[in-house]
């Protein structure tokens, strides 16, 4: 007995040990016949031919280097100008293009460059088409708006209340140009007003600017349907799913018409079919915002190697890369690379918690009248702490986090772009996204959590063109694993790195502070 049990355990670990075996020569099999990361990276196109990457996307139409250039309204083009703004910025060049043609777009660009109106003039243009198409427009008579829900043309989704607000803002100004009406629907406001609204607009062209939790409880309530909606801004896409909104960008996208298929349609039933545009502008490009494309963005049949069509589909958006990542598709499943402002100047303060109020206050007292500064904290409470330490010295302070009410956020926002309160203290609520104008400093108080939040941060000054000065406080005590990102960072911009600082650079460095994710390239312009 004792015999049989030996005899099955060595067969058992002889069969194991065959399994091992040629799974270990299917892997190197595989490793041989594909690419590797290396040659990849060196000759994307061979690797592209070899079926190791998706195929190259749609080529990109030629930039529009002049407002003259796009099909906009007179009207329109007569309110950039009135706005100061002379050449459309890097990221409207060539995004309109594709827009304006009825494509999906995947448009990576960073906080500052003009991406706002890169999405809506487009949008805005299309709509007036189908207004002026009896047989394609979205609007209804009379009738039919006072016995069905009101429908959204076009929608653009932001993660947060102060973008939402943001973008309406240009809506209302832009949208009126081309006859539109524009609705913000977000938290934190009476959602009866958001309705009544809602409802004022039915019977016109209506794009609706909406955060995704707040847009879900509307179309619940049937307030709103988006069964016409035949376009979808997903802005700031990353920050969306970092906030866990991706349950409700799913439901939001099962309410709107389905994208162009992949040709499986004749020209003249495609004609009479609602189909939707989805232009998703991202800041970063990870693999949670590349698997959101390639759910939701328009697909094509991805050709085999022998020229033949296949059941497997791809994304047929066309791309575009700002700061040189180019819209090859091998570029885009990298990982990218974070982009500072490389107008924004950093400065470095060595100073302990106990030291840094003074500091803080040292600081101020050095800047000019007029100067406008946004101080980051990392915890709603130690920014109330602070807004009421400064006020009690003389500051003009606010205060702006998640815990205040909208009416109490919108006028400290407010309070700030007039001057009444020049000094912000904020957490990274308003990191992303927020375009306030004139903002001369950045002050990180406390260090952001990673080297991803530092670049937002700071990318709060030196927009549009202008420049700005960043002023970090590096505390010993909690800081050092994010010396080398920093180093990095202002060296790479052609300043100079303190000597104190210096010392910590080849230190150890944590995973959200990784050096290599951390790049200078200039600041586009635009509006």
């Amino acid at each position: 007995m004792g015999d049989s049990s030996e005899k099955k355990s060595k067969k058992s670990k002889k069969e194991k040990k065959e399994k091992k075996e040629k799974k270990s020569k299917r892997e190197r099999d595989a490793r041989a016949s594909s690419p590797s990361k290396k040659q990849r990276r060196e000759a994307p196109g061979a690797a592209a031919a070899a079926g190791a990457d998706a195929p190259a996307p749609a080529p990109a139409p030629p930039a529009w280097r002049a407002f003259s250039d796009a099909p906009f309204a007179a009207e329109t083009r007569a309110a950039l100008a009135a706005a100061g703004f002379d050449a459309p910025s890097e990221i409207q060049q060539r995004a309109w293009p594709v827009a304006c043609a009825g494509d999906d777009l995947i448009a990576i660009a960073k906080t500052g460059s003009g991406k706002t109106l890169a999405f809506l003039l487009p949008v805005f243009h299309r709509l007036r088409m189908y207004a002026a198409n009896d047989a394609s427009t979205p609007h209804r008579d009379a009738a039919a708006a006072s016995t069905t829900p009101p429908r959204a043309a076009a929608l653009v989704l932001a993660p947060t209340r102060e973008l939402a607000l943001q973008i309406h803002r240009e809506a209302e100004t832009y949208g009126a140009c081309e006859g539109v009406d524009a609705v913000a629907v977000y938290g934190g406001a009476p959602m009866r007003d958001q309705i009544e609204k809602l409802r004022a607009s039915a019977r016109r062209s209506t794009i609706v600017v909406a955060t995704p939790g707040r847009l879900c409880d509307l179309m619940k309530q049937g307030a709103v349907t988006l069964a016409q909606c035949r376009h979808v801004v997903l802005d700031e896409a990353d920050r969306m799913l970092d906030m866990g909104f991706e349950p409700q960008l799913r439901e939001v996208f099962a309410a709107t018409p389905p994208p162009p298929g992949p040709d499986e349609y004749s020209d003249r039933e495609r004609a009479s079919m609602v189909r939707r545009q989805t232009l998703l502008f991202s800041a970063t490009w990870p693999k949670s915002v590349r698997k959101m494309a390639d759910a939701f963005l328009a697909k094509k049949r991805k050709a085999s190697g022998d020229g033949k069509a296949e059941e497997i589909t791809t994304c047929a958006a066309v791309t575009i890369f700002l700061g040189g990542g180019g819209a090859n598709v091998d570029a885009l499943d990298r990982e990218r690379e974070l982009q500072a402002n490389a107008s924004v100047t950093q400065s470095f303060i060595h100073a302990t918690d106990d030291e840094k109020d003074q500091r803080m206050y040292d600081f101020l007292c050095t800047l000019q009248h007029g100067s406008r500064v946004v101080a980051f904290a990392n915890t709603k409470r130690r920014c109330e702490t602070l807004a009421k330490t400064f006020w009690d010295q003389g500051f003009g302070v606010v205060a702006v986090h998640g815990d205040k009410p909208q009416r109490d956020r919108e006028k400290a926002l407010a309070d700030f772009a007039s001057d009444v309160a020049p000094l912000m203290f904020a957490t990274d609520v308003a990191a992303r996204g927020l375009d306030i104008k004139g903002v001369t400093h950045v002050v990180n108080y406390d260090m952001a959590r990673d080297v991803e939040s530092y670049v937002h941060r700071i990318g709060r000054t030196g927009r549009a063109g202008a420049t700005g000065e960043s002023v970090t406080f590096w505390n010993p005590d909690y800081d050092k694993e994010c010396a080398p990102a920093l180093c990095k960072l202002a060296r790479d911009a052609g300043q100079a790195v303190p000597e104190w600082l210096e010392k910590w650079e080849r230190g150890k460095e944590s995973k959200q502070w990784r050096k290599e994710r951390a790049v200078m390239k200039p600041e586009s312009e635009g509006g």
